[in-house]
């Protein structure tokens, strides 16, 4: 008898932790949109940014896959052409390996037409500087560091993640990504700093999971013909949850 009560005992104890197992799953934040590259070595990808395209802020109108729709976090893909001493234009860029600077960047999610604010999140980021310039980029490619894959390149892509809790998405909604440089952004600082050589990843492939309108949003306005923001969209990835 005792062995029969042990038994049941330990049964019902699998039970519970299975059941609370697949209870956590079936909450786990999952990937509603994703225009991002997977994880790889360090690279770099084309990119816009405020100071060197003159906008306040950048986004796109996108679709969500799935029924998940209570946001878990928001990841932006960044290109840093920061230099911690030179410039990538000047090709004296030097970097300390591991030297970040301290940036704010704001993510705003409206409805998709733009009237109602869903959401809007301001954090702080510890943005790498890109490494210094490699005697190994000559020529035309000169002044450039030199990835683990033997590329030249100017910048360096780096993700930055945004939490959020009790947002409820619709199935389309508006999003912007902004932050200040010396002349742009919504409050210009008037004062040179890394955030100049800071710039939003692009990617010209359709996203992965969900669907995006063509074109971005430059300013909340879709890009004009013929402008770097007719096509396009800025690589972010989308999670939520299925909790109310």
């Amino acid at each position: 008898m005792r062995r029969l009560v042990i038994a049941a005992l330990v049964a019902v104890s699998v039970c519970v932790v299975a059941a609370t197992a697949m209870a956590a799953s079936g909450n786990g934040a999952s990937v509603i949109y994703d225009s991002t590259t997977p994880n790889g070595s360090p690279t770099n990808q084309v990119s816009l940014g405020p100071e060197a395209y003159g906008f306040r802020t950048i986004g796109d109108e996108i679709t969500f896959a799935g029924a998940a729709r209570s946001l878990s976090n928001v990841t932006v893909t960044l290109s840093s052409w920061a230099c911690q001493q030179g410039s990538w234009y000047g090709e004296n860029c030097f970097t300390q390996p591991g030297a970040t600077f301290s940036q704010p960047i704001t993510l705003t999610i409206w409805d998709k037409d733009g009237r109602n604010q869903l959401a809007a999140s301001t954090q702080t980021f510890d943005v790498p500087y890109r490494p210094s310039a490699s005697p190994k980029c000559t020529g035309d490619y000169a002044g450039r560091w030199q990835t683990p894959s033997k590329e030249c390149k100017n910048g360096i892509t780096d993700n930055v993640t945004f939490n959020f809790s009790h947002v409820r998405l619709p199935k389309t909604v508006l999003y912007e990504i902004s932050y200040n440089t010396s002349n742009y952004g919504p409050s210009p600082m008037h004062v040179p700093g890394p955030y100049d050589s800071l710039n939003v990843a692009i990617t010209y492939e359709r996203p992965s999971v969900g669907d995006t309108a063509e074109g971005m949003l430059q300013d909340g306005m879709p890009g004009a013909p013929g402008s770097e923001f007719d096509t396009g969209t800025p690589a972010v990835q989308f999670k939520a949850g299925n909790a109310s």
